[in-house]
C-alpha cells in the first residue's frame, strides 16, 4: 500500500513540478532520495555550487529516516499540494521584456558614452582609484556575486567590495578576453591572475597565485549616464576547486 501510494505521488509531482516553489521541491527531493537510496553519501558540495549544495542538505536533513517512512512523508507532502492551473501566456506576454530590449536601438552617441565610461572604470580599477570607480556608478548601485549569494549595496557597499577584493588580491590583474556593448550595458569576459593573501567571501587565503576566468555585467542607466553596479560570475577550473579543498560542481566529469 505504501509503495503504491508513493509511486502515485511521484507521478503527481512530475505533472506539477513547474508550479512548485524551491523550498517544496527540495523537501520532496530529500524524501525521494532517502526513500529510494537511503542515507546521503559523499562530501557536501562547495559553496560555489549552490544548487547541488541545497539538494545535498535537503537529503541530509532526513538521513536516518527509514525508506518506508520517507515514502510516507513524500506521499503526505504531495497530497497537501494544490494543483494550480497556470494561465497560458502568449509569446508576446512571455517575452515583453526581451522584445523591449531587442527593439531598443543603440545610437552612436550612446555607444560612445557607454564605451568611454567603461574605459574610465577599467582605468580607475587598474590604478586602484576608488574615487574614480565611484564616479562611474549610480548612487543606488549594486555589486552582486550570485554564486555565493553576496550583494553590496550603494556606493558605500561598492567601496567595501573593492576594499575586500584588493585586500585579498593586492596584485590582481584582469586580462580582457571579450567585451560586448549594448543599450543594456557592458559584458566583459576576462582572465584573472592574483596572489590570494587574505580571506575573500567564502575562500580562505591560500598565499598562492590563483587563475580563473570571470564574466561581469555592467548594467547601464541611460538617464544617469552611469553604471548601476556589477554582476560578477566566476568560472573556476578543477585545479582551483582542489586548491581550496572543494568539490567541483560536476565531479563525475573528473578524469
Amino acid at each position: 500500500m505504501v509503495e503504491k501510494e508513493f509511486l502515485k505521488a511521484c507521478e503527481k509531482v512530475k505533472q506539477i513540478t513547474s508550479s512548485l516553489d524551491n523550498s517544496t521541491l527540495l523537501k520532496l527531493y530529500g524524501y525521494y532520495k532517502q526513500a529510494t537510496e537511503g542515507d546521503v553519501a559523499g562530501g557536501r558540495p562547495g559553496v560555489l555550487n549552490l544548487k547541488a549544495r541545497a539538494k545535498y542538505d535537503a537529503w541530509a536533513s532526513v538521513s536516518g529516516t527509514s525508506s518506508e517512512d520517507a515514502k510516507k512523508e513524500y506521499t503526505k507532502l504531495t497530497n497537501k499540494l494544490q494543483i494550480k492551473e497556470k494561465p497560458k501566456a502568449s509569446f508576446e506576454d512571455k517575452h515583453t521584456k526581451a522584445k523591449e530590449m531587442l527593439n531598443k536601438e543603440l545610437d552612436l552617441e550612446e555607444y560612445e558614452e557607454i564605451k568611454n565610461l567603461w574605459k574610465a572604470h577599467s582605468i580607475a580599477e587598474d590604478n586602484r582609484d576608488i574615487e574614480g570607480l565611484m564616479a562611474t556608478l549610480t548612487d543606488d548601485c549594486r555589486y552582486e556575486i550570485p554564486q555565493v549569494g553576496k550583494t553590496y549595496y550603494n556606493k558605500e557597499g561598492a567601496t567595501q567590495f573593492y576594499h575586500d577584493l584588493l585586500g585579498a588580491f593586492p596584485d590582481i590583474d584582469f586580462r580582457l578576453l571579450q567585451i560586448y556593448i549594448s543599450p543594456q550595458g557592458v559584458v566583459e569576459e576576462a582572465k584573472v591572475k592574483a596572489t590570494h593573501e587574505k580571506d575573500w567571501l567564502v575562500l580562505p587565503a591560500s598565499g598562492e597565485q590563483v587563475e580563473f576566468e570571470t564574466a561581469i555585467f555592467f548594467p547601464w542607466d541611460s538617464k544617469a549616464k552611469r553604471f548601476k553596479g556589477e554582476r560578477v560570475y566566476f568560472n573556476f577550473d578543477r585545479k582551483f576547486y582542489k586548491k581550496y579543498g572543494m568539490e567541483p560542481p560536476f565531479p563525475e566529469l573528473e578524469e
